[in-house]
């Protein structure tokens, strides 16, 4: 008895540390994992510096209107594109949080450059 009970535990912890990740196929229409990182990395970078020019009304309103809209330019995309891969991204959890954890990466590699020009 002593021994089935341990060997489901063991069962159910190598289930539960298995790779969970399922692999999902992501469609024509939706951008990419990397090109969703890129567009997730310059929209955090642009309500950045939104929030930095916060503190000085009038240059927020005239020197950047729609940083949203400029974000999509540099990357080249619609903002159908950016809706329907947001969408997308965000029914596959595991997916999403992997765009975040490169988002992070990136912007940890371009703090810690700011950092060492100083």
């Amino acid at each position: 008895m002593i021994k089935k009970i341990i060997l489901i535990f063991t069962g159910m912890l190598l289930f539960a540390c298995s790779n969970n990740e399922v692999r999902v196929d992501i469609p024509d229409t939706v951008l990419s994992e990397q090109k969703m990182v890129e567009v997730m990395r310059d929209i955090h970078l642009s309500e950045a510096t939104m929030n930095l020019n916060a503190f000085d009304p009038g240059k927020t309103a005239v020197e950047n209107p729609s940083p949203g809209l400029n974000v999509l330019k540099k990357n080249n995309i619609t903002k159908q594109q950016y809706d329907e891969s947001f969408d997308f991204y965000s029914q596959h959890p595991l997916l999403l949080n992997k765009v975040y954890e490169l988002v992070l990466n990136d912007l940890s590699k371009m703090q810690a450059e700011v950092m060492n020009k100083k």
